[in-house]
């Protein structure tokens, strides 16, 4: 999917973005992430930092794996409202594991979310990562990206 260079932009200079999944019951399931974008997928990492839940257990995981259907929303809010702005993604989802996987996207994908997480060098970015292959792209801004 060709994705418009001014959006793109408007992707790589954003630092968080929401990530939704859908359970079997076809209930929203909504969550903060970090991401990289290499132009033809985004990569959110499931990562090395304390949590309650083993990484396969997380609703995030088990929905995408009942259900690939996603949609990422990257925005940009300000007090003054002629800067807001906002993408919305949608697509299909899969779970990638380093230790299996080990190819050269997921690769160029980590070192992407190393350096623009610095956070990383100390926790670790984890065994397994979210990659999002875009389908279907919306973006609205009140007067500039």
């Amino acid at each position: 999917m060709n994705i418009p260079p001014d959006i793109e932009e408007f992707i790589e200079r954003a630092r968080v973005a929401r990530l939704a999944t859908i359970d079997s019951e076809f209930k929203p399931h909504l969550v903060p992430v970090v991401f990289a974008f290499d132009g033809s997928h985004f990569f959110i990492p499931v990562d090395k930092k304390r949590k309650t839940t083993k990484p396969e257990k997380l609703r995030r995981i088990k929905n995408i794996q009942d259900n690939p259907n996603v949609a990422l929303l990257i925005d940009e809010y300000s007090e003054d409202w002629t800067r807001l702005a906002f993408v919305m993604m949608q697509g299909k989802a899969s779970i990638l594991r380093t230790k299996i996987q080990g190819d050269i996207q997921l690769e160029q994908a980590y070192n992407k979310l190393t350096k623009k997480y610095p956070q990383y060098q100390k926790i670790g970015i984890g065994e397994m990562c979210i990659m999002i292959t875009p389908e279907k792209v919306v973006s609205w801004r009140n007067s500039h990206l």
